[in-house]
């Protein structure tokens, strides 16, 4: 044997090393994160693998990474292609980790949530409580989507009592954060319970608006409590972070808002009125006991007639009392029926299915204080149809 031609282990490792260094190099491989570690030092160690190999990573604390790694996770890996001479195993030190399919608005979106939260814009102890009545609740989103219907749906079947103020609002595209952040300033300068805030599911493109630093700041500075309600359960947006609640849907933040409905309301009143009532009975029972006591007493033995008088104007106050609380009962149950009967009559929608119709410009109602004359094409919405028109002249209307 040629011992001129024998190795050693650490010189072999060195030559492999040498190499894979010189004929890869620098190299940009795609897999998925197993076996990820984020050790005490700040180094991170992973596997990147797929169907068929793996090979081991190492991202150093020096280097800057603007997400966090976890197992499943698909990613493209560029680094250089060293050999961890201790195991003799090869590896890929990584320079640069990019998410695959995330992109770039989910790394803006992590940075804006890691700094929101070093803000403080997070904390679970500058949130403010749901009332637990609410009668005013504002609602901001838009007038075509489902959420609307859904939520109004809800709150009425739940409590026809509360009055909902509606502002029509953007929820998607370039204005959309303008427009919301408008919303929540006009909704606060209402005098409103609460607010809630929201739109059905999308991508994360169409959820973008309530991802922008301008609308979470405007949630953290409303006066009024809000509750975001922006996609479907799985969806989470900054303006669920910053919300006073996160509702899952826009039907459970209408649930949310009205947590006592109107039959528990009605059974409240049951409940009160009976022990009331009981309350009522047992003091009037104490008083004919103390009645009778008075009257098998030698003292009043000679009084009788006067103890008979005592014990008839008893239960002559007895039945005043009864009638005064029916007739308490009896004036709340009907000032809760003429609440209804309001609500009703000031619902906004109500006058279509009489016969009226809303006029609008470009999908908003045209105020009553604003001439037809600075429009030419309007659409007339009726209870059941839309019709566009054009406006050939308008002049003032002669008083009759």
């Amino acid at each position: 044997m040629d011992e001129g031609k024998v190795l050693t282990v650490s010189e072999l490792t060195q030559k492999i090393a040498n190499l894979l260094q010189s004929e890869l190099g620098f190299v940009t491989v795609r897999g998925e994160v197993s076996n990820y570690k984020l050790h005490s030092s700040g180094h991170r160690y992973f596997t990147l693998k797929d169907a068929e190999a793996q090979v081991n990573c190492v991202f150093w604390r020096s280097k800057f990474l603007n997400f966090e790694l976890s197992d499943g996770l698909n990613v493209i890996v560029s680094g250089w292609l060293t050999v961890y001479s201790a195991r003799g195993q090869y590896q890929i030190d990584c320079e640069l980790i990019q998410p695959i399919g995330l992109g770039d608005l989910y790394l803006q979106f992590e940075a804006l949530k890691r700094k929101l939260s070093e803000e403080g814009l997070f904390e679970i102890s500058r949130k403010r409580t749901i009332p637990f009545l609410p009668l005013r609740i504002g609602i901001a989103t838009s007038s075509t989507g489902a959420a609307i219907q859904d939520i109004l749906t809800t709150i009425n079947r739940r409590n026809p009592l509360c009055t909902v103020y509606f502002r029509e609002t953007l929820v998607q595209g370039e204005e959309a954060k303008f427009d919301i952040v408008e919303a929540i300033k006009e909704l606060n300068q209402l005098p409103l319970d609460l607010i809630i805030l929201g739109r059905g599911g999308g991508s994360i493109e169409d959820l973008w608006a309530f991802n922008e630093e301008i609308v979470a700041r405007a949630i953290f500075n409303s006066k009024v409590p809000i509750i975001s309600a922006v996609g479907h359960e799985t969806d989470f947006t900054i303006a669920d972070f910053v919300a006073d609640r996160r509702a899952p849907t826009p039907t459970a933040a209408a649930e949310m808002a009205t947590p006592l409905t109107i039959d528990m309301l009605s059974e409240q009143i049951v409940l009160l009125k009976e022990s009331l009532i009981e309350h009522i009975q047992e003091g009037l029972e104490e008083r004919k006991k103390e009645i009778r006591n008075l009257v098998l007493s030698y003292g009043f033995r000679k009084i009788e007639d006067k103890i008979r008088y005592f014990k008839q104007y008893s239960d002559e106050l007895e039945e005043r009392f009864q009638l005064v609380l029916k007739n308490y009962f009896d004036r709340l149950k009907e000032k809760l029926e003429n609440l209804e009967r309001n609500i009703q009559i000031l619902n906004p929608f109500n006058p279509l299915g009489k016969g009226y119709a809303l006029l609008k410009h470009k999908g908003k109602i045209i105020d009553k204080y604003v001439s037809l004359g600075r429009f030419r094409n309007v659409e007339i919405v009726r209870e059941d149809e839309v019709a566009k028109a054009q406006l050939l002249d308008v002049k003032p209307r002669l008083p009759f």
